[in-house]
């Protein structure tokens, strides 16, 4: 039985070790990210800080099709619809610092409050006063017109693969997918500072609660940031999250399964070890 406790008592440590420590190192090291999930209650998909939507208005898809066609393919396209970026990508990123995204599933990894905000006054939303678009100076009845079309042409089952490739791509690169970022190196770092970071083992670098809080808010968590607020919807970024989390470790699933395994033939052999050990030494006492 001194065995079994001692055992026991190795145990109790490890586990202590594994789900303690690492926490408490992040509390301490990681400080300002913890005061500024409670200070902005991150992720927050209401985006409390930005105008509710219009009461009373409706957005007509129909009109919102001839709203964007007027005021957005200039720069954008929307492929869905048959029309093309009427730059190519090195040109419209030296103009704008980066290329501007296809519209065609806008609508459907960002939250409506957001786009709303965003197409009404896209350096509030974004909490970036050098991006590049301009508001446009449409008002709420043109602006939830062009929120719902978006949203009427939007794919209906976006996986996560979609939402990181439509709202992250355009700057980033996934170099263990083969992803290359759409825009230059060049050109980003010359609008965002620095040339944003590969994302192929982000999530391991970073954890899931500084991602969520992250991607939802990144000016809380690092001021001064290049980083735009991007307003994905909650469960667009749940997916996201969950497609991080996978690309950056594609074999985990099966590494468990092996690790339950080496584990229960380590429990068999202390048991048998165990077992032998009383056998031999029952006759010498």
């Amino acid at each position: 039985m001194k065995e079994l406790k001692i055992l026991a008592i190795i145990v109790v440590l490890v586990l202590i070790g594994y789900w303690g420590i690492e926490p408490l190192a992040h509390s301490i090291m990681h400080k300002h990210v913890e005061e500024a999930i409670k200070k902005y209650n991150l992720p927050d998909f209401k985006f409390s800080d930005l105008d509710p939507l219009p009461s009373g208005v409706k957005g007509n898809a129909e009109a919102g099709k001839e709203t964007v066609k007027a005021f957005c393919v200039s720069c954008h396209s929307l492929k869905k619809e048959g029309i093309n970026a009427p730059m190519p990508s090195q040109a419209a990123a030296q103009s704008f610092g980066v290329v501007p995204p296809d519209l065609s599933n806008i609508g459907g990894i960002l939250d409506e409050k957001y786009l709303y905000n965003f197409l009404k006054n896209p350096q509030k939303a974004t909490e970036n006063p050098k991006f590049s678009m301009p508001a446009l100076g449409l008002n709420d009845q043109q602006i939830m017109d062009i929120v719902a079309y978006l949203k009427s042409i939007a794919k209906k089952n976006i996986t996560g693969e979609d939402v990181v490739k439509e709202g992250c791509v355009r700057c980033h690169s996934i170099k263990y997918q083969k992803i290359s970022a759409v825009s230059p190196a060049d050109t980003m770092k010359k609008y965002l500072g620095k040339v944003p970071p590969d994302l192929s083992v982000i999530y391991k670098a970073k954890g899931e609660e500084y991602l969520d809080a992250f991607i939802n808010k990144p000016q809380a968590i690092i001021p001064g940031t290049g980083m735009p607020r991007v307003g994905l919807s909650q469960e667009a970024q749940e997916k996201a999250l969950a497609y991080l989390d996978e690309i950056s470790d594609p074999h985990k699933e099966q590494r468990q399964k092996v690790g339950l395994l080496v584990l229960a033939y380590l429990a068999v052999m202390v048991g048998l070890t165990f077992a032998w050990k009383k056998k031999i030494w029952k006759n010498i006492h």
